[in-house]
């Protein structure tokens, strides 16, 4: 349907703002729990000769056909248990407590391997898309039929070349973390994405369990794992339908334990032998950006000081107004690349300019403390997460940030050199995950407009989509959808330009 625009939208924007999220949270007499549980729903904001049309459609996913088809959850999820299918016979019943189907369920994000698009979570699976009717096509793709993960994350990067790596993690007696490299497939391949994909580096895992992540860190050297003191306890995850259990609860929090900063060389083919680690325990979702500048690792991401922001984003809360309590900042890491010895051990071993970050060498480890990357006036209670940057300048040194901010309630534009920010606000309006679109031709870093679909609580005021100019950060148009049409907020997304 087409939406009522005012403003005026730049003629140069041509595409699609494709967006993936949770948008059932409801079937039969079941709720899912936890807000990363809904089933994916789809969002298409095409963007033609100043004018935009809007649709949605539910991802086809198996667990979406079979709970529509049972009229109840048929999937355990990551807050949401499942009972068996009361259908089964009394043994197909008990084996399926060892071993419960995963979910197909891809409503995190989504991304392009060739020329296909593919929602994605962060279980072995993913899902063919038609970006332009978003009707699901084809079978699901399973990684473990091709390379040794049981899941890996819903942010992969993108090299130049349309090379897609990402971050998988393989359950076992002996489990490691494996870095997946999937180039496009051959000319004419559609059913196949993982055609030419292969394992280049694994990892052991440090703890006695593997580690949750959301996310990982590349530039053009380096790949960038934080194994953080989050782990997946392997026991409670194989059992967790035996014994009632969910995904999230086999998540352990040890905060006696730092975040191990793993580097890999992906020149040399080797981690690098520096144990570098955080100097308090933290928890990250989502990496923002990470560069080598002047023999130095620059990696930043939003951090928490824990992970009670999983428990705190359980349907109940929300839904009785119950505010997240848990405060997450953008943050800088600096890692010397080269370690030179120091008479005095508490001399900060990191020499670049504008930062406060720093490393010391303890007991031959290298102690890292982050900087806070924007401190004229944000108030310390107020959370920032969904970070987004302009992707020309992933895995290099860049200079703006987009993510939300004021509890949700904003988008933010953080200059990470100045260490300000702007911000874009409106009452009773909940902006989605900001996408950057570069103007063509562009010759500087935020030359552009920033995209969101936000979200409206009222029933006289429309959802719409938000224009913004990418440099001065002020509206530039919106697209107001009818109040009859229900917009879900979304998780990610991406422009595809036409």
């Amino acid at each position: 349907m087409e939406a009522k625009v005012t403003g005026n939208i730049p003629e140069w924007l041509s595409g699609s703002l494709l967006r993936n999220g949770p948008g059932l949270y409801k079937v039969g007499p079941d709720r899912y729990k936890h807000l990363f549980d809904g089933l994916a729903l789809l969002h298409r904001f095409n963007i033609k000769d100043g004018k935009v049309v809007y649709h949605n459609r539910f991802l086809r996913s198996d667990d979406y056909k079979q709970a529509i088809r049972a009229n109840r959850i048929v999937m355990l999820s990551f807050g949401t248990y499942a009972f068996p299918d009361p259908c089964k016979n009394i043994f197909q019943r008990f084996f399926s407590y060892f071993s419960p189907d995963i979910t197909d369920n891809d409503l995190v994000s989504l991304t392009q391997i060739g020329q296909e698009f593919y929602a994605l979570t962060e279980t072995k699976y993913i899902r063919r898309i038609d970006p332009d009717t978003l009707e699901t096509l084809g079978d699901k793709v399973d990684y473990s039929n091709v390379i040794a993960v049981n899941g890996a994350t819903a942010h992969p990067h993108i090299d130049t070349d349309g090379t897609l790596y990402n971050l998988g993690t393989k359950f076992g007696r002996i489990s490691s973390y494996n870095i997946i490299k999937i180039p496009p497939p051959d000319q004419g391949v559609t059913d196949n994405p993982l055609q030419k994909a292969s394992i280049v580096c694994t990892l052991p895992i440090t703890h006695p369990n593997p580690s949750y992540y959301h996310s990982f860190g590349l530039t053009e050297n380096y790949f960038i794992l934080f194994e953080q003191p989050v782990t997946i306890n392997k026991w409670k995850a194989l059992t967790a339908s035996l014994f009632g259990r969910t995904v999230s609860d086999s998540l352990e929090f040890h905060p006696e334990l730092r975040t191990v900063i793993r580097v890999f060389d992906r020149k040399a083919g080797k981690e690098l032998e520096t144990k570098y680690v955080t100097h308090d325990s933290m928890f990250v979702f989502h990496h923002i950006n990470a560069y080598e500048k002047d023999n130095h690792l620059v990696i930043d991401l939003i951090g928490y000081d824990n992970i009670n922001i999983i428990k705190e984003l359980y349907m109940d809360d929300l839904q009785a107004g119950i505010t997240p309590k848990s405060v997450a900042k953008p943050w800088r890491y600096v890692l010397p690349l080269t370690i030179e010895q120091k008479d005095d051990p508490e001399e900060n071993l990191v020499t670049l300019d504008n930062t406060s970050a720093s490393a010391v060498c303890v007991e031959g480890q290298i102690h890292c403390r982050h900087e806070l990357l924007h401190q004229d006036g944000e108030p310390d209670s107020q959370t920032s997460e969904l970070p987004t940057i302009n992707y020309a300048r992933n895995g290099k040194e860049y200079r703006y940030v987009y993510h939300i901010g004021n509890n949700f309630n904003s988008i933010m534009k953080t200059d990470v050199e100045k260490k300000t920010f702007k911000k874009w606000e409106e009452d009773n309006a909940y902006p989605s995950e900001a996408v950057f679109v570069a103007k063509p031709g562009a010759t500087k870093e935020d030359e552009g407009v920033v995209l969101s679909s936000v979200m409206t609580v009222g029933e006289e005021k429309p959802s719409f989509l938000l224009i913004l100019d990418g440099e001065t950060f002020e509206e530039i148009a919106r697209a107001e959808i009818p109040i009859t049409v229900h917009v879900s907020i979304g998780i990610h997304g991406l422009f595809k330009r036409e």
